[in-house]
């Protein structure tokens, strides 16, 4: 196996370890002599009643990754072959499989607060999720003590993080480059703009930005300070939120990084099974290019892999992944915090939310990624999943997004308030790069410099 190869599998053996339940060995080793002959058997898929999903590369689709579900052996005469017929050509490669415990439609809910808080180690110890706020103590971010919040005077800076994301995201992309060290450090320092950096922790996926919204309202609600704030991605339709429904609160001004205030292709109600496969080709595809040039892979990467995997075994059957069928556009519901995100004109949570209130001063920044030719992995991830004017869409993909996109938000809605498109200077455009993509903004010293010239 190649030096990538093997990079790729540890990202995704990383994700399958925290996902995956113990198999039965021992079932796997009774399992009947016809069922370990057939094409296909492994000894870790037992018949010990669990469903599972498969990542496959498809030599038909130029090495893109696809999830295919997997019934429960006991449910299917012959494991997996219908799965992998209806994806077309049998895969050349299996990347990992992940195992889990069928789930009932009531408890889909219950199974997306348990991945959010994987995701986000901080919710698991919130009684309320009110309780999310955190301080900046510079090396890190610490819970508020009692009080705290009440004797705070003067302005702080509340920073809102994304889907499959935590407030510790923002440390980690802030302290990769001395630019953004030197920002922080500046925000953070007791005698300048701020009397404190709060972050807040929230769930993405099993409750909508709204209601997220109203959580962080109430957290701010003894706190007699004036508010400035910074979202990012789906940070930014929380901001927007509490904004609406709490037009009393103190803020001065709003600052959005690659949100999705129009919302983003990938929640389209017909294309989630779509974008489970995209982002799962995009963390592959940026861990293999991270592994050629020598540099080390974006430290969030493995995050956004547990959130997709983790979605993937939750919404497996649902969607059932692999197959070829139509997708009912009620699957998107399951997953309140990525309904709130769809792209289409009849998302009823987006047309409730514009427009804002007059008072805060609303910017917002991003723009497109369009990788050098050079970066094999992620240039051919993004020729098969983008399809721009004078671009032929591979044979075999799946079309996510049909103009400009940062490969997780379409750029087109990073500036819109409902009717109102925001123009310079309310909106900084950084156009097509080759190296900043929704992932890593806060490493943009661009992004940096505009978020230092607002945060005074």
């Amino acid at each position: 196996m190649t030096a990538a190869g093997t990079a790729r599998r540890a990202l995704w053996a990383g994700v399958a370890q925290q996902l995956d339940t113990p198999a039965a060995a021992a079932d796997a080793a009774r399992a009947p002599i016809q069922q370990r002959r057939r094409r296909g058997f492994e000894a870790q898929r037992a018949s010990d009643g669990r469903a599972a999903v498969r990542l496959v590369r498809a030599d038909d689709e130029g090495g893109l990754l696809r999830w295919v579900y997997e019934p429960p052996v006991r449910a299917q005469a012959m494991p997996g072959r219908r799965s992998w017929r209806a994806f077309g050509t049998e895969p050349r490669e299996t990347v990992q499989r992940i195992a889990f415990p069928e789930l009932g439609a009531n408890q889909l809910t219950a199974a997306l607060q348990g991945l959010d808080r994987r995701l986000n180690p901080v919710l698991a110890g919130l009684a309320l999720p009110s309780q999310g706020l955190r301080r900046w103590a510079g090396q890190g971010w610490v819970p508020l003590a009692a009080g705290e919040l009440a004797a705070l005077r003067g302005r702080v800076l509340v920073l809102v993080h994304g889907t499959f994301s935590a407030s510790a995201m923002y440390a980690r992309e802030f302290t990769a480059t001395a630019e953004g060290q030197a920002l922080l450090q500046r925000l953070a320092d007791a005698s300048g703009s701020y009397a404190a950096v709060l972050a807040f922790d929230h769930p993405t996926l099993s409750v909508a930005p709204w209601l997220n919204a109203l959580a962080l309202r109430d957290a701010l609600d003894a706190c007699p300070a004036e508010f400035d704030f910074v979202g990012h991605s789906r940070g930014g339709l929380v901001i927007s939120w509490l904004l609406r429904l709490a037009p009393a609160l103190r803020a001065r001004q709003a600052l959005f990084v690659g949100s999705p205030l129009a919302g983003t292709s990938l929640a389209a109600p017909d294309k989630l099974r779509q974008a489970l496969d995209t982002l799962a080709s995009f963390a592959d595809a940026v861990a293999e290019a991270a592994l050629r040039t020598g540099a080390l892979a974006p430290p969030g990467l493995s995050t956004l892999a547990l959130g997709v995997g983790g979605l993937a075994c939750v919404l497996g059957k649902v969607l059932q992944l692999g197959a070829r069928t139509p997708l009912a556009d009620a699957a998107v519901g399951l997953v309140p915090g990525l309904l709130a995100q769809g792209r289409v004109e009849n998302n009823l949570e987006l047309a409730q939310l514009w427009p804002l209130p007059a008072g805060a001063d609303v910017r917002a920044i991003g723009g497109s990624f369009m990788p050098a030719e050079s970066n094999e992995p992620l240039w051919k991830f993004w020729k098969r999943m983008t399809n721009l004017k004078g671009q032929l869409l591979h044979a075999g993909a799946d079309l996510i997004f049909d103009q400009p996109n940062d490969l997780v938000v379409d750029t087109a809605s990073m500036n819109r308030l409902g009717e109102l498109a925001l123009a310079a200077p309310q909106w900084e455009n950084l156009g097509v790069s080759a190296e900043t993509h929704h992932t890593n903004y806060f490493q943009d010293p661009r992004v940096l410099g505009w978020l230092d010239g607002r945060l005074r």
